[in-house]
């Protein structure tokens, strides 16, 4: 698995689940199953989104609860899942004030986002 900390030019197109994936359960397993099953449907990478920190923690330090799994553990999960390409986007003032609009063009340019389940 490639781990990525920015989307950049000449990756493949893919199709993306986007979240925080702490933990790596059983209903993550299912969702990353559904995208990986899409991305072969249509000729696609399989890639993650993920988050560091993760939002809670950026948000509400203080109230956030611990940590599942760490950054390494979430990437190793994810990785045995199947998923080709994971971007660990840095989760900070700048990120949390995109706009939805904004947001799916970095997808679509960035990281060649063609099809997104979050």
């Amino acid at each position: 698995m490639r781990i990525l900390r920015h989307g950049r030019p000449g990756m493949p197109a893919s199709a993306i689940a986007i979240g925080s994936f702490d933990g790596v359960h059983r209903g993550h397993a299912a969702l990353i199953g559904n995208v990986r099953d899409r991305a072969r449907a249509l000729g696609l990478a399989t890639a993650v989104i993920t988050f560091e920190p993760l939002p809670r923690e950026f948000f509400a330090p203080q109230a956030a609860p611990g940590r599942i799994s760490s950054l390494a553990e979430r990437l190793a999960c994810l990785a045995s899942l199947g998923v080709e390409v994971a971007y660990a986007l840095r989760f900070d003032r700048a990120f949390a004030a995109l706009t939805a609009e904004a947001f799916e063009k970095r997808l679509a340019a960035h990281h060649r986002a063609r099809w997104v389940m979050v």
